[in-house]
C-alpha cells in the first residue's frame, strides 16, 4: 500500500512538472481562447484594438468585438456572460450600477481617458451663451453630477454646500445661483450630440463626443478628469484573477505606456493614477 501511494505521488509530480503548476494550469483554462469585449460608442475600443491586442494576439488569445450603442446594456451583457469584458464607463459609473442592479461585476484596471467637453453649433465661447440658454447635460445621475460640477467651475453656476462635498449626489436642485437663468436639461447621453442642433450647448462625455468626431479643439470647455471617474476594464468578479488579470497586466506593460505615449491622438486623454507609479 505504502509503496503504491508512493509511486502515484512521484507520477503526480512528474505530471505537474510536465504540464507545469496546477494553479497556471487552472488559470489558463479558465480563459477562453476568444475574449469577448464590449464597448460603447468612443475611443475605447482603439485603445484595446492598437495597444492591447497585440501582446494577447502574442500569448495566443484573440479578442472578439462587440459594440453596444447605449451605456446600460455593456453591463447587463457582462453579467448575463454575453461579453467577458467591457471597457466604456468609469469606477463610480460601475460602482452605482452594480448597487442599483445587483449585479456581479469589478473593476480591474485605469486607462487613459478623455472628459466631458462642452459643445455648441450655434456659440464659440461660454460667454457667448445668452439668457435663458437650454444646455443639455447627461441623464444619469453620476454624470449629470460631472457636468454640473464643470458649470460651476467654468462660472455658469453655483451649486449648495452639500453637492460640494458629493459629487455623485449633485442634481439641478442643487443649484443655488444661475445668473443667466440657463436651461439645464437632462437627455440620454448617447443622444447630446444628435440634439445639439436644438440647443445652445451640450456637456457630452468623452466616449460619445470622439464618436461623433466633435474638435475638442473647438469645445468650449473640457472636463480636467478625476481619478474616481477614470475609465475602467470590467469584468465579472468570478473572473478577476483570470481574465481581469490577463488583461490587467496588459494595460500596465511597457509596450502599453510606449505606444501610446507615442500616438499624439491620445495626448488629451487624463492618464490613470498607476500610470507615475509604473
Amino acid at each position: 500500500m505504502k509503496k503504491f501511494a508512493l509511486t502515484t505521488a512521484v507520477l503526480s509530480l512528474a505530471a505537474g512538472l510536465f504540464l507545469g503548476t496546477p494553479a497556471a494550469s487552472a488559470a489558463d483554462s479558465a480563459i477562453p481562447q476568444t475574449i469577448k469585449f464590449g464597448f460603447a460608442p468612443g475611443p475605447y475600443r482603439g485603445i484595446v484594438e492598437k495597444f492591447v491586442e497585440p501582446q494577447l494576439k502574442e500569448q495566443g488569445y484573440k479578442i472578439e468585438y462587440v459594440d453596444f450603442t447605449d451605456w446600460v446594456t455593456p453591463d447587463s451583457a457582462l453579467e448575463s456572460g454575453d461579453v467577458d469584458a467591457n471597457l466604456f464607463q468609469h469606477s463610480t459609473y460601475l460602482a452605482n450600477i452594480v448597487k442599483d442592479q445587483g449585479l456581479h461585476l469589478t473593476p480591474v484596471v485605469g486607462v487613459p481617458t478623455l472628459g466631458i467637453g462642452v459643445f455648441s453649433v450655434k456659440h464659440k465661447t461660454l460667454d457667448e451663451l445668452p439668457e435663458g440658454a437650454t444646455i443639455l447635460i447627461p441623464t444619469d445621475a453620476v454624470n449629470l453630477a460631472r457636468a454640473l460640477r464643470i458649470a460651476q467651475e467654468v462660472g455658469l453656476i453655483k451649486l449648495n454646500n452639500t453637492s460640494e462635498t458629493s459629487e455623485i449626489k449633485a442634481s439641478i436642485g442643487d443649484i443655488t445661483e444661475n445668473p443667466r437663468k440657463l436651461d439645464f436639461v437632462p437627455v440620454d447621453a448617447a443622444q447630446i450630440t444628435r440634439s445639439l442642433d436644438s440647443a445652445d450647448a451640450g456637456f457630452v462625455p468623452g466616449n460619445f463626443a470622439e464618436a461623433a468626431k466633435l474638435d475638442y479643439s473647438k469645445a468650449l470647455a473640457v472636463e480636467s478628469v478625476q481619478q474616481n471617474i477614470i475609465n475602467v476594464i470590467a469584468v465579472r468578479e468570478g473572473d478577476k484573477d483570470t481574465i481581469g488579470k490577463l488583461l490587467k497586466d496588459a494595460v500596465q506593460s511597457d509596450y502599453f505606456r510606449q505606444h501610446l505615449n507615442a500616438d499624439h491622438y491620445y495626448d488629451s486623454f487624463t492618464r490613470p493614477q498607476w500610470w507615475s507609479e509604473k
